[in-house]
């Protein structure tokens, strides 16, 4: 798989977030690719225009699957957003639960244990605190059907054990499946990673 950005120009009002970029994401080189820039650079955006949310104003946007050119709406996306979008007067496996995965509840509640050892799966996810919303909307992300991956900031608000433990677990049940992910932080296990810096 290949995502490419020709020339593309994206703005909200009269702020131009970026003007003429170009990029190149080829998930046989890296399976995984970081976003990095300065706060209101536009590493959202872009994240969303590679993942089809969004478009440019201007410029192209490309996938290609194998030998094959793809719309740039047809990827099978899983997101973490910055805001978790969880809900909130549901249990964390019924959060789960809702997610396309394949996966039985038995196999997504040892997930749970995997990431949130300790925790209460069948505790309402308004009782968690900031952390275990954050890790609870990664692992959310992680278990869905999807052919690409996108975290916006997945670390905010996580402390150094628990992003081992995300970073980890990704590694572990994830494997190569291409991932794109914006972050101020620099990783601690992902080290293979192509970057795009805006």
């Amino acid at each position: 798989m290949v995502l490419s950005i020709e020339k593309g120009t994206k703005a909200y009002g009269n702020q131009v977030l970026f003007q003429d970029f170009s990029c190149e994401l080829d998930f046989m080189k890296h399976p995984i690719y970081r976003i990095t820039g300065d706060s209101g650079k536009g590493k959202t955006s872009l994240l969303r225009i590679l993942s089809s949310l969004d478009t440019l104003d201007s410029g192209t946007f490309s996938i290609v699957m194998g030998e094959a050119a793809r719309g740039g709406n047809s990827l099978r996306a899983s997101w973490m957003f910055q805001e978790n979008r969880l809900l909130e007067n549901l249990s964390a496996l019924e959060n789960l639960s809702f997610i396309p995965s394949g996966y039985t509840t038995s196999e997504i509640a040892y997930f749970f244990e995997d990431l949130l050892s300790g925790e209460n799966k069948e505790k309402r996810v308004s009782e968690f605190s900031g952390g275990m919303k954050r890790r609870l909307a990664f692992l959310r992300a992680m278990i869905a059907d999807f052919e690409i991956l996108f975290l916006d900031e997945p670390f905010t608000g996580i402390d150094e054990e628990n992003r081992l433990k995300m970073e980890y677990f990704f590694l572990e049940h994830i494997g190569k499946r291409p991932m794109i992910f914006a972050s101020h932080e620099e990783p601690l296990l992902w080290k293979n990673y192509g970057r795009i810096e805006l």
